[in-house]
């Protein structure tokens, strides 16, 4: 004769393991989902009317940069493209999205502000915790684009000073 808790035995641990495979598989589309979810709120966003005000203006505080204007400069696109690295580094943004959409800017956003980031630096007795995000990311993304020349990061600044911010 067959025990009743033999024969509920191999149910419940089949069902145990259902639920354990259910929990890891609903993480993954959860954390999958947030990652897109990050790329869909800040990549229109970098495309806003303000946020193109505020690319033209650091385009023209950088091109060239002067310290003795330090304290004038606008942050608004270093603190964007921290958020970015920010949410890259933990995992909150799909990493082909990213690169795909802020992999070419992030990395001449960051060659056209280090001057004034390490400037930054140097003024608060900071080695490399302001904008680090931003600089992780920047060099994460140099294998989709290993060399800015001179001549590449002042047509992009050109570029940047000619966007139409309506």
């Amino acid at each position: 004769m067959c025990d009743p808790t033999s024969v509920l035995a191999l149910p419940t641990v089949a069902l145990a393991g259902a639920t354990v495979w259910l929990a890891v598989e609903t993480r993954k589309a959860t954390s999958r989902q947030i990652a897109v979810q990050t790329w869909l709120t800040l990549e229109p966003r970098f495309d806003t009317n303000d946020m193109k005000r505020a690319r033209k203006l650091f385009a023209q505080q950088c091109d060239p940069y002067r310290p003795e204007n330090h304290r004038q400069m606008n942050e608004e696109v270093l603190e964007f493209f921290e958020s970015v690295g920010t949410a890259y580094k933990l995992g909150l943004l799909n990493k082909k999205l990213a690169a795909s959409s802020f992999s070419w800017h992030g990395t001449r956003w960051w060659e056209a502000a280090k001057p004034y980031v390490e400037q930054e630096r140097k003024r608060k007795g900071d080695d490399n915790s302001i904008f680090e995000e931003f600089e992780k990311f920047a060099k994460a993304m140099r294998k989709y684009d290993p060399k800015i020349t001179s001549d590449d990061l002042e047509k992009f600044l050109d570029d940047e000073k000619g966007l139409n911010c309506n």
